[in-house]
């Protein structure tokens, strides 16, 4: 009779215990992300095309068919910038150096939608897809130099562009607790940039990096 009371016991706490886990997955949700982001641009060359991403996103999941769970996000991913410099030479009475510096950043808001598959021993595959609302800007510096040394002027000039893109992304995490878990992923934001050089521009940026989420 003992043994069959621990028995019901023990099979009563792994009952509770997988429906936690499971339950855990329900809900509202918080996510941070951070990673290497590069840029892919159309018609434009830059010497730096890499530069650090993060972002962050809530939302609430709902389980559809255990393991499987979707759900809502909205969120906001700074994409870092890329920059270039070039250097011109004018050979006259004074010999005067010019340096220009271009440089794009990239930002977002997100809205989309998300999908979790709970593998077995906590492991975890995740999907999102959604539109991306960009803000880029595109800054130009030009300084002269006097005799190749003394800055003699500084000229700056900016465009700025707000476009709609799409966005999507997947990874493969692990869930360390019922309410906790990271994830390994790779995001690709598709935006527009329409003004920034007076003419429309693919900007395509891919993040390889990682995420921490948190749920309640």
């Amino acid at each position: 009779m003992e043994k069959l009371l621990l028995t019901a016991a023990a099979a009563a706490a792994l009952t509770f215990a997988s429906f936690g886990v499971r339950a855990s997955n329900e809900g509202a949700f918080v996510g941070i992300n951070g990673g290497n982001a590069q840029y892919d641009i159309s018609h434009a060359r830059f010497q730096d095309k890499n530069d650090t991403a993060f972002g962050a996103v809530v939302g609430y999941r709902w389980a559809v068919d255990r393991p499987f769970y979707v759900g809502v996000e909205a969120g906001y991913v700074d994409l870092g910038n890329i920059s270039s410099r070039y250097n011109e030479r004018y050979l006259g009475p004074t010999i005067v150096l010019g340096e220009r510096k271009y440089e794009l950043k990239g930002k977002a808001v997100l809205l989309g939608g998300n999908g979790k598959w709970v593998l077995p021993h906590n492991w975890t595959i995740n999907a999102r897809l959604g539109l991306a609302h960009s803000h880029t800007t595109y800054d130009i510096r030009d300084t002269w130099y006097v005799d190749g040394t003394t800055p003699s002027s500084v000229s700056k000039s900016r465009n700025s562009s707000n476009d709609n893109g799409i966005y999507a992304g997947i990874g493969f995490g692990y869930d360390f607790a019922q309410n906790f878990g990271v994830s390994f992923n790779y995001d690709n934001y598709s935006l527009k940039a329409q003004d920034i050089t007076n003419d429309k521009r693919t900007v395509n940026v891919g993040v390889w990096g990682a995420s921490a989420e948190f749920r309640f």
